[in-house]
C-alpha cells in the first residue's frame, strides 16, 4: 500500500465528535480507542466493532460478571482459580472487584486478579491482587486497585485458599458464549475456565484449563 493511500484511510484521532459531523464521519477516538461513527442523527455517535460482555462502562459505578443469569451459591474447592471473562466497551480502570461469600469458614481466604487473553483463553497474569477473607458472610471487597485494561477480552479471576470445609460464595446459573468446551455440553452451566493448584501467589502464566464450569460471580469497580 503506498503511502499516500494509507494516509487517505487513516482515521482522524479525536478526544471528542468532529465539529459539524455528518452521516458517514468516521473518527477514532482516542479517550476510550473506540473507533466511531456518525449516522446523521443528535446525539451519542455510534460505535464501531464489537463492544464485549460490558459494552457500557459507568465510571466509578460496579459492574456485575456474568451479567445474567438466576441467582445460585456454590462451594469453591481450596486451590481451585476461575476466570471470568472481561471485555469492556472502552478503554477503563479496574479499581475494585468484590465477592459475596454465603458460607463461611475460619481461616479461608479469597485471591483475585486479572489476567490478560489471547483472544480466546486467559494468558498472562496483568495484576495479583491478593486475599481478602472469606471468614465473614457477605461482600467482601478488594480496592485500591489500579489496572488499566483496553476493549479487548481479558479475565478476572478469583480463587479461594485456606481453610477445611466449605467456602460457598454467590454464582449465575447461565453459560457464557465466551467460555467453550472441549467436548459437546448441555446439562451444566459453563461460565468461567479454571485450574487448580492455586494456593499462593497467582501463576504468571494462566496455562491450559483444567476445564469449565460454573463459577462464582464478581462485581467490579470500572472507572
Amino acid at each position: 500500500m503506498s503511502r499516500r493511500l494509507r494516509d487517505l484511510l487513516r482515521l482522524a484521532a479525536l478526544t471528542s465528535p468532529p465539529a459539524g459531523s455528518s452521516e458517514g464521519d468516521v473518527w477514532y477516538d482516542t479517550t476510550a480507542d473506540q473507533v466511531r461513527a456518525s449516522d446523521g442523527s443528535a446525539g451519542t455517535s455510534l460505535t464501531l466493532g464489537p463492544t464485549g460482555n460490558l459494552p457500557v462502562i459507568a465510571s466509578t459505578r460496579w459492574h456485575s460478571l456474568p451479567g445474567y443469569g438466576n441467582a445460585a451459591s456454590i462451594g469453591i474447592p481450596d486451590g481451585r482459580l476461575y476466570a471470568l471473562p472481561l471485555w469492556p466497551g472502552r478503554t477503563c480502570t479496574v479499581t475494585a472487584v468484590a465477592a459475596n461469600v454465603t458460607l463461611a469458614l475460619v481461616g479461608a481466604s479469597l485471591r483475585m486478579g486479572v489476567y490478560s487473553s489471547d483472544g480466546v483463553l486467559p494468558t498472562t497474569l496483568l495484576a495479583d491482587y491478593g486475599t481478602v477473607g472469606a471468614t465473614l458472610t457477605g461482600i467482601q471487597t478488594i480496592s485500591g486497585l489500579s489496572t488499566a485494561v483496553r476493549p479487548v477480552l481479558h479475565y478476572l479471576v478469583i480463587g479461594r485458599q485456606g481453610g477445611i470445609g466449605t467456602v460457598n460464595v454467590s454464582s449465575r446459573s447461565s453459560w457464557d458464549p465466551i467460555v467453550s468446551d472441549a467436548s459437546a455440553t448441555i446439562a451444566s452451566n459453563t461460565n468461567t475456565y479454571f485450574i487448580d493448584g492455586v494456593t499462593g501467589a497467582l501463576p504468571a502464566s494462566f496455562g491450559a484449563p483444567a476445564g469449565t464450569d460454573q463459577g462464582p460471580c464478581l462485581t467490579v469497580q470500572l472507572t
